[in-house]
């Protein structure tokens, strides 16, 4: 088997164990929905599907709508569910792979294009991005499409200028404009990834400026290919440049997480010397601290992969130096370091352009803002391989041969050296470690999924109650994904911090946690149940009954049962029933943060309020801790509102009703009225 063949056997066995590590138990890891994931796909990339096709999104501090439409096609074809938000990010994660051999293999050799890319496979890094549904996983993709083009055209030019101006011997080499336009058109389509995109440019200009000064005729044989490649980039960018222009404030994101930077601007230099020694460390030392993407503070590599990281550093950065020296001294005998020190220098410019985001932006060290550095990483992690001259294996018993098969047995040991620290290390701490911490199941909601596991093998569980914050409708997204979209069982969900649902009796509760006078009306089902850290109980709606005089109904279908103030708490509990399907305004999905000037509040709440004996008002609490949206005709609830008048005056009544907060309008009764009193004074 020549070594074509067998390179392309070992890429596409490495390939496929990328695959498989990237599909596994999808659904399950991470261990639930996170809002940004389900933001992503259920508003932005919804927006595709709805007709709204546009190049970039005010959605979530603004959003690049490349990504999105791709994962329109996914959400088509499989709808929301694992398939429809996860497969498309597997599928770019894993097509990283390949690419990065492809990238490493034209800079430096085969071995380190093999060698990154099977450390890229099993990182934690790598497989982190490439199993939820963000935009930031084709960034890579799209970054190594654009530098394995642009370094093709690069090599073409190059041989040209060696070969000279002899048309017999050009005539036989593909032109290199045609590989810089295709860098062009990966390059211009990152624009529309992510924010990231727009350094990639500011890469190939510090490169190019690089070539200008140790290899001026390689320079001048190229720049015409480089201009044309930078030009059609800027004419592809001009959609998303005129779009950011007429909505300036869409890039709001921006400026919230650029906190080193504007204090940097007044003076204050230390948060950004703060946040990139933070950054630089990250590789060994300490990483990001986000629960959401990262055991916190764990470094990218342990001891063995880090000494291979920051060895490969040295290794490039000696060979920039060594030409910098050379080119100084004014040596002639320059191309076996010419050889190195470009592909070096192009290789450090990347990785420090892809972790620069992390020097000037919360939180430091940040695996997603410095996404673009990713393969770069694992290319300078296998760059030590690269120098242990690995050659095929000689079967003679010459010494020259036998000295060449130690070095290739030694150069396969480092690079099983190296794998296996990475995947012994990120695969069970990626797997088993980070899933398995209570912060990150309660980021990603693992608890609900837990609860829809015992509701999808409870068949008779239809109606039933479940706790949550209410912050959004994010909870009871991610509760009908478990749920399978099964329109047979419908949960209704509350605050148990100031509500309680009576009826359906059964209600999942433990988080948050329950209002003392709450907790006796709720009694642990027998045989317990458990589901993360809800458990299962019961109530019994009799409890309204003793205490309910009359029903007064409003016109949108909610009816007030009791209403009854406590002066020792001054707490006011409401009890509502459901008389009829509530009548509530359309209330569409919008992204958190909502776009620049939508509304993006609940849209029906109680207002509470206590007056004073001539009428004046002393102090409201306004709220509904109850999703309307899920409650049906027949269910009864109870909240509580806090109205602690001001000290030493006294309260004479209680006013409360509905109304919608976007409007301000009020709910009538269904006699008229805008408002119910409760006499409470002595």
């Amino acid at each position: 088997m020549n070594r074509r063949k067998h390179d392309f056997w070992l890429v596409l066995g490495i390939t496929f164990v990328a695959f498989v590590l990237r599909l596994w138990q999808l659904g399950q890891l991470p261990p639930g929905w996170r809002d940004d994931e389900l933001i992503n796909s259920l508003v932005i990339s919804q927006h595709v599907l709805d007709g709204n096709l546009a190049v970039y999104y005010a959605d979530a501090s603004g959003h690049e709508a490349l990504y999105h439409a791709l994962n329109a096609i996914m959400l088509g074809l499989f709808g929301a569910n694992w398939l429809g938000i996860r497969l498309l990010s597997a599928f770019l994660g894993t097509l990283t792979v390949p690419l990065t051999y492809q990238v490493g293999r034209k800079l430096f050799g085969r071995w380190v294009g093999l060698t990154a890319a099977a450390g890229l496979t099993v990182s934690f890094w790598g497989l982190m991005y490439a199993r939820f549904g963000l935009r930031h996983i084709l960034m890579p993709v799209l970054t190594l499409a654009t530098f394995y083009f642009f370094w093709r055209g690069f090599q073409k030019g190059d041989q040209r200028l060696e070969i000279g101006d002899s048309r017999r011997s050009i005539s036989n080499l593909q032109s290199p404009v045609s590989n810089y336009l295709l860098a062009a058109v990966f390059m211009g389509l990152g624009f529309y990834t992510y924010f990231a995109g727009r350094g990639v440019p500011l890469i190939l200009l510090a490169f190019m400026g690089f070539v200008w000064l140790v290899k001026r005729p390689s320079f001048w044989q190229q720049w015409r290919g480089w201009v044309v490649m930078l030009g059609a980039t800027a004419v592809l960018a001009i959609p998303l440049i005129l779009t950011l222009q007429a909505q300036p404030e869409a890039e709001g994101r921006v400026g919230e997480l650029a906190v080193p930077l504007v204090e940097a601007r007044q003076g204050n230099f230390e948060p950004l010397q703060e946040y990139a020694v933070t950054t630089l460390g990250m590789f060994h030392a300490t990483g990001d601290d986000e629960w959401l993407y990262n055991i916190p503070n764990r470094p990218l590599f342990g001891v063995v992969g880090a000494l291979f990281f920051w060895g490969g550093v040295l290794l490039a950065l000696f060979d920039v130096l060594w030409l910098v020296w050379v080119k100084v001294r004014h040596r002639t005998d320059e191309s076996a370091n010419m050889a190195r020190a470009l592909p070096a220098a192009f290789l450090l410019l990347w990785w420090l352009a892809g972790i620069a985001p992390a020097f000037i932006s919360v939180p430091p060290a940040s695996l997603g803002h410095t996404i673009l550095a990713q393969p770069a990483t694992y290319i300078l992690a296998a760059l030590p391989i690269g120098r242990l001259k690995i050659g095929d294996w000689r079967l003679n018993s010459a010494p020259k041969s036998l000295i060449s098969n130690l070095q290739s047995l030694l150069g396969i040991f480092a690079v099983l050296i190296l794998i296996g620290s990475i995947a012994m290390r990120d695969l069970p701490d990626y797997f088993q470690r980070w899933p398995e911490r209570g912060m990150v199941r309660f980021l990603y909601r693992a608890d609900i999924q837990d609860a829809a596991d015992y509701v999808n093998s409870t068949p008779e569980m239809s109606d039933f109650g479940v706790s949550g914050l209410l912050a959004g409708p994010w909870d009871r997204i991610a509760l009908e994904i478990d749920l399978h979209h099964n329109e047979a069982v419908r949960p209704r969900w509350f605050n148990s911090e100031r509500a309680v649902l009576l009826s359906p009796p059964l209600s999942f509760v433990g988080f948050p946690d329950t209002a003392v006078s709450y907790k006796p009306l709720l009694n642990p089902v027998a045989p317990r149940v458990k589901a993360g850290y809800y458990q299962l109980a019961q109530t019994e709606a009799q409890i309204l009954a003793e205490q309910t005089k009359e029903r007064i109904c409003f016109s949108n279908g909610l009816c007030l049962l009791t209403a009854v103030f406590d002066p020792k708490t001054s707490r006011l509990a409401l009890g509502w029933q459901v008389a009829e399907t509530l009548q509530l305004p359309e209330i569409p999905l919008i992204s958190n943060p909502p776009p620049p000037g939508v509304y993006a509040g609940p849209r029906l709440q109680v207002f509470a309020q206590l007056l004073d004996a001539d009428g004046n008002f002393l102090t409201g609490d306004d709220g509904l801790w109850v999703d309307p949206v899920t409650l049906r005709p027949g269910d009864i609830f109870l909240q509580q509102h806090w109205l602690a008048p001001p000290e030493g005056i006294v309260a004479e009544t209680a006013v409360f009703g509905l109304y919608d907060p976007m409007t301000g309008e009020r709910i009538l009764t269904s006699d008229g009225r805008d408002h119910l009193r409760l006499e409470i004074g002595d």
